[in-house]
């Protein structure tokens, strides 16, 4: 019988790692099997948007969808979500054609997390499939861009797969600094620490995440130094391009980060084209870079290309969407343990 279950229930069941984990192999799953998995698809009319993420994950014996709805607000510099709906996972055994579970929510990963937070909880362990096979692995002190939610997210996932001990903070708001540090500094080992300029945030620092609502440019090339990772989760903006909502592609990075890093991976090539999405697209119309020398998570995460060469290199994971392969890897990881906790309703 197939299984419902309020993602609330997962609470305390799911760590950072087994996520990541979980996500990983879902991404590892895309080389074998290409095209049983699409890229995000978006609808929109104005401010109100509707997605859908639909992949399959041979391997682990699931295929399915995961769907969300939200309206948005927006500026010439940032966007950030108006209202949003509950997001709902509908994922299938993809061997003997059963339905095995419908989730509704996204699972609390975090431990800081309330009801109210239970949405897009899966980005960050996207990010932390990417970094934590592309940062060094003695990386220790984490440069923080963005103070928000994902933030909050990022620093948890990312202190849970490197020896972090330092995080500087920066947003443009002292007072979100200062708040930040202090909600989170109970969850994380590291020392957080706010500082007063973007630049103090990505210089002397062994990771970069950039986790904003921007719409322009945080991080800049002539800031980075040898041996740095940058993750950076910025999207499209497409739609609102489309409908003359905004006047540029949405921004996370200057052309020149793209220019000096030494490898570009994305979650997909393929979503950053169809999305014609700005820190992908405009670096590759002002011939910084090809197409062809972004690579696709799915190939590092199978070891068909390295995260990095030496430890002097400069890398970049652009985390540029969670794919249906990630969400479905994260369904038949809730539904085993929820089966093995005996929580959820069968119907």
């Amino acid at each position: 019988m197939a299984l419902f279950l309020k993602a609330e229930e997962l609470t305390g069941l799911i760590s950072i790692t087994e996520a990541v984990d979980a996500v990983e192999q879902g991404f590892a799953s895309q080389v074998d099997h290409p095209i049983f998995s699409l890229p995000r698809q978006r609808m929109l009319a104005n401010d109100r948007r509707l997605t859908v993420h639909s992949g399959g994950c041979v391997p682990l014996g699931v295929a399915g969808t995961f769907v969300h709805y939200e309206r948005h607000n927006y500026t010439a510099q940032d966007q950030s979500y108006g209202a949003v709906g509950k997001r709902v996972y509908v994922s299938y055994d993809s061997e003997d054609g059963e339905l095995l579970a419908i989730i509704a929510g996204c699972p609390p990963f975090y431990q800081w997390q309330g009801a109210e937070d239970e949405f897009a909880t899966e980005t960050a362990i996207t990010s932390a499939v990417g970094t934590r096979r592309m940062a060094r692995e003695d990386a220790s002190v984490l440069g923080l861009i963005g103070t928000g939610r994902q933030a909050r997210r990022h620093v948890e996932a990312m202190c849970a797969i490197r020896p972090i001990r330092e995080v500087r903070v920066y947003s443009r708001s002292a007072d979100n600094r200062r708040a930040f540090c202090a909600t989170m500094q109970p969850y994380v080992e590291a020392e957080l620490k706010p500082v007063e300029q973007p630049e103090d945030a990505a210089r002397n620092v062994d990771i970069i995440v950039c986790a904003t609502g921007s719409n322009v440019p945080v991080v800049f090339g002539r800031w980075l130094e040898e041996g740095v990772h940058v993750t950076s989760i910025v999207g499209s903006n497409k739609e609102l391009l489309m409908e003359g909502l905004v006047s540029r592609p949405r921004r996370e990075l200057d052309d020149e980060v793209l220019a000096r890093a030494d490898v570009i991976v994305a979650a997909l090539v393929q979503q950053g084209i169809q999305d014609e999405q700005g820190d992908l697209l405009e670096p590759v119309q002002n011939g910084v870079l090809g197409w062809d020398d972004i690579k696709d998570l799915s190939a590092l995460v199978t070891g068909r290309i390295r995260g990095r060469g030496t430890d002097k290199d400069i890398t970049l994971f652009k985390q540029n969407s969670d794919q249906g392969v990630g969400y479905m890897a994260l369904a038949r990881l809730a539904h085993d343990k929820a089966r093995a906790a005996g929580i959820g309703m069968e119907f």
